[in-house]
């Protein structure tokens, strides 16, 4: 299989697994509920804590993070020749969660699946993302603040840091897509709705 038909193939890999809808799943077994039902309607792990829990919360945000982790691990590791790989499968990965192919093209917002992939790639980087999201969370209560906060360290540190084009490239396409599925936080935010 030549590059190109690699890429193809780990990007459609990718989507198909970021497109597994852990909170959805998860509140349809456990619960016989569907949590696209029930509070804000979104398959995350905010609104899975909102409606069941922190249980079912951290469950959600931890199988969304590995979702995103795992596969970003194993492509860096065994794809070392194929220099555009990650930054296929992380798009691949975020766009299946965003849009996920088994709830017609509805899904989630892309953070923790995003961070996964960020993580895998770079471990201090991820770390300070996470600690801007946790003390945007503690200060305002609000999720989305935390999210748009990590999205706005990250633009900061690829215009300060300028690292390789396939780290950068895969960061600034996640950050579009967080941004894009959080567009009515943004309006709500700022007072627009």
């Amino acid at each position: 299989m030549d590059a190109t038909s690699t890429l193809i193939a780990l990007g459609a890999g990718a989507y198909l697994i970021g497109s597994f809808p852990t909170g959805v799943v998860l509140s349809r077994r456990k619960y016989r509920i569907d949590v696209r039902e029930m509070g804000s309607g979104n398959i995350g792990a905010t609104n899975v804590t909102r409606v069941f829990g922190w249980y079912a919360g951290a469950l959600t945000l931890v199988v969304d993070f590995v979702k995103g982790f795992v596969p970003m691990y194993l492509t860096r590791r065994y794809f070392p020749g194929l220099e555009w790989a990650p930054t296929v499968v992380g798009l691949g990965l975020v766009v299946g969660h965003c849009f996920s192919v088994y709830l017609g093209f509805r899904g989630g917002k892309g953070v923790a699946t995003g961070f996964g992939c960020v993580a895998a790639f770079d471990p201090l980087f991820s770390l300070g993302l996470a600690a801007v999201y946790v003390i945007l969370l503690l200060v305002t209560r609000i999720s989305a603040v935390g999210s748009l906060g990590g999205v706005a360290a990250s633009l900061a540190y690829l215009f300060m840091k300028k690292p390789a084009p396939p780290f950068s490239s895969m960061l600034l396409g996640i950050c579009g897509i967080i941004l894009i599925r959080h567009v009515k936080n943004i309006r709500r935010l700022i007072g627009w709705e």
